[in-house]
């Protein structure tokens, strides 16, 4: 197998991945991380397999890197396998279905649209702190039934947290000091009678699932954040394919999969092998805690020409930025009438976007998003 001594995890990689990935894809289709003692998976095919193929790849040992992590969390969504898998996934997954959220997407739209009233209004805004967190945190929230006063704390403390699915360093034990503050939280949300009565949230409360809660305002809000800014980044540096949004509103679900697909919310999470497995002749040993990486996946040559190229025509409906198989991300519904009640609102209010300074990436193991995002809305006429 090929080895190599890129460090995933190094904070330069972390806010520019894609040099890192690209070499890791060059090297092979499974490669061995010398400084981790782990087997990355850098192309499509090879992570498509991994994410569809559970009984090969198992999420039950946990899906960390940090074998402090993964002693530390308690069997979740994320971190199990039918039967027990199905329990924990259930519940969240009717209440997220297509059938289950089409009437909340006139709500979603009503939400889009007075965020984008305030960006063509203001002018100049952050497309994170403005826009993009903000947004997404209300839409959750709503959906669940959180009251205003409990919301606030949620994004910082989720982005925090998903450091704990990278390898030990200097982030995981601040990550599991999070988690730990979210469980609480949800813990105390579910139980005093704080929660808007109709909303989902007290539906998990009355069916027995309270830490359930967790799926909303953990992976339900950052990642969502991540996408969203990620599309304001690419529209303001490529006015032509934003142009091309505002005159052909069907071409807005093609847009958002390539921001998704261009600018992976997820990094990478891992799985272990429980078999020998075989990559276009290299061999990943049963055993093998092994990384799988969604967002290199992504820009694979193999698989997209011209990978690093952002067009809104392309149409990456198999992408994967939400994984796949089993565990496909449960709120992907959601996330994507999210995104596609954003642009469209946005395309209504405002005619281009601006680049207004430099943006600033996170540093953070698992996520890849924006902390910064200075920007300039010009209103439609």
């Amino acid at each position: 197998m090929p080895a190599s001594d890129i460090d995933p995890w190094a904070p330069a990689v972390l806010a520019d991945p894609y040099p890192a990935f690209a070499a890791l894809r060059e090297a092979g289709p499974a490669v061995w991380l010398e400084q981790h003692q782990l087997v990355a998976l850098p192309r499509y095919e090879e992570v498509r397999a991994a994410l569809t193929r559970w009984h090969d790849f198992t999420s039950a040992e946990g899906i960390s890197a940090s074998p402090m992590t993964n002693a530390a969390m308690p069997p979740n969504i994320i971190s199990t396998d039918p039967p027990e898998h199905d329990v924990f996934r259930q519940p969240v997954a009717t209440q997220l279905s297509q059938a289950a959220l089409a009437a909340d997407i006139a709500e979603i739209e009503a939400t889009a649209g007075r965020f984008a009233d305030a960006v063509a209004a203001a002018g100049r805004f952050d497309g994170v702190a403005d826009l993009a967190r903000p947004y997404s945190l209300t839409v959750v929230s709503d959906l669940v039934g959180i009251p205003e006063g409990e919301r606030d704390a949620f994004p910082h403390l989720a982005e925090v947290a998903f450091n704990v699915m990278g390898a030990t360093n200097e982030r995981t034990g601040p990550g599991l000091q999070a988690f730990g503050e979210i469980v609480e939280r949800c813990m105390r949300i579910a139980t005093t009678g704080v929660l808007c009565p109709g909303r989902r949230g007290v539906e998990l409360v009355e069916a027995g699932q309270p830490l359930m809660l967790i799926s909303y305002t953990w992976p339900g809000v950052d990642t969502t954040v991540n996408a969203v800014a990620a599309a304001l980044h690419l529209f303001a540096r490529h006015p032509d394919q934003w142009e091309l949004v505002r005159r052909d509103r069907e071409l807005i679900p093609s847009a958002f999969a390539e921001v998704l697909r261009l600018h992976s919310p997820v990094h990478h999470f891992a799985r272990v092998a429980t078999a020998d497995v075989e990559f276009d002749g290299v061999t990943v040993p049963a055993g093998s805690r092994v990384l799988v990486m969604y967002a290199s996946a992504n820009r694979d040559e193999r698989r997209y020409p011209d990978p690093d190229r952002f067009d809104v025509t392309r149409n990456p409906s198999d992408h994967l930025a939400f994984g796949r198989g089993i565990h496909l991300c449960v709120g992907h519904n959601l996330a994507k009438a999210e995104g596609h009640a954003i642009l469209a609102a946005l395309a209504d209010r405002v005619e281009r976007f601006e680049p207004a300074g430099d943006p600033e990436w996170i540093v953070n193991n698992t996520l890849h998003g924006l902390g910064r995002l200075p920007l300039t809305a010009v209103p439609a006429a």
